[in-house]
């Protein structure tokens, strides 16, 4: 197998370093922010930037020292997606003067919550991580027992809170097409994986794609040994600063 030259083999690692550490000094210049104010959300932004900060800092841990997926991303769709989710989940426009409190506090809820579940996710998916829909590897435990696609279900429910925290017609519409550009991403990650892994079809059979069947069986058995397929993430979709001021993207 021909391996990749270095350079290129550490191009992906160190944009996602870079990008943690811009998040990370916006992170601490809110920090410095929320000390001086007497408010509930300047510390969701600073958890907000936390979380965005260790999601990156993961998303470049697990691209170091990858080996090759067992099956490649080769189609213009593949790139084509991919590049649309993360243009579209840079689109939303921040809250307004006007908009309610009270959307605005659930917007940030809502936006946390997902970012969470995003990390938590990225974290059990490791070193199987990938940009492209490709197929890389299998985990045995954590949301994947849920569901096929807790990374994309992270980042499009932290997009749904940006949303909800500025409702506009721009917002809704950015919102759509986030969600059609990963649903494309997420049927040619299943596609690869389907190729890669003969149990994948039983795994699909028996696991929803995107919205988890919560029931008490199902929760205790999460504890149960199985090995199961996963799918690859996306490089920057989580995350706009709607919940703050302005901060750095990659």
């Amino acid at each position: 197998m021909t391996r990749r030259p270095s350079l290129t083999r550490w191009t992906v690692p160190a944009l996602f370093a870079l990008a943690a550490a811009s998040i990370g000094a916006d992170t601490e210049r809110d920090f410095a922010h929320a000390l001086t104010q007497q408010g509930t959300r300047s510390w969701l932004v600073v958890v907000y930037g936390l979380l965005r900060t260790c999601v990156f800092l993961a998303f470049a841990v697990f691209t170091i020292g990858r080996s090759a997926p067992r099956r490649r991303a080769r189609s213009p769709l593949a790139y084509l997606a991919c590049a649309a989710a993360m243009a579209t989940a840079l689109a939303f426009s921040g809250p307004s003067h006007n908009t309610p409190e009270g959307a605005l506090l659930a917007g940030d809820i809502v936006t946390l919550a997902f970012c969470a579940w995003l990390l938590a996710s990225v974290l059990f998916l490791g070193r199987c991580f990938g940009v492209l829909p490709e197929a890389r590897g299998l985990v045995t435990r954590g949301p994947y027992r849920l569901i096929r696609h807790p990374v994309y279900l992270g980042e499009i429910g932290a997009c749904a809170g940006l949303a909800l925290a500025a409702p506009s017609a721009g917002n809704a519409a950015v919102l759509a097409a986030v969600i059609v550009a990963q649903s494309i991403r997420m049927r040619m990650e299943e596609q690869a994986l389907t190729h890669a892994f003969p149990e994948y079809a039983a795994y699909a059979a028996d696991t929803p794609r995107l919205i988890p069947r919560i029931s008490l069986p199902r929760l205790t058995g999460m504890l149960a040994h199985g090995r199961h397929p996963v799918d690859s993430a996306a490089i920057g979709e989580p995350l706009h600063a709607s919940l703050a001021e302005p901060v750095s993207r990659p």
